[in-house]
């Protein structure tokens, strides 16, 4: 079993892999398993938090994934939604 922290944050997990190919699966199926690990709660109740930090979109929208883009003019979170309480 691997155990899974409270709030991961990983920069570029897709730096290196190509966009056709083996390398385009590799990338989607490390995607999915990323947003599975984020829905699955943990022994206390509680889910993982994920944040990840891509070039590219999403390749698709996924239920409970909310995407933050940044670009030149807004290279910081302070342009995030909030989220209602």
């Amino acid at each position: 079993m691997l155990r899974v922290p409270p709030l991961m944050i990983i920069d570029s997990p897709l730096a290196g892999l190509g966009a056709q190919g083996l390398d385009h699966a590799t990338g989607l199926r490390l995607i999915d398993t990323l947003i599975d690990i984020a829905d699955d709660a943990s022994p206390d109740g509680y889910a993982c938090q994920v944040i990840a930090a891509t070039n590219d979109p999403l390749p698709r929208p996924y239920p409970g994934v909310r995407e933050i883009r940044i670009d030149t003019d807004n290279r910081f979170f302070d342009h995030a939604p909030r989220r209602d309480r």
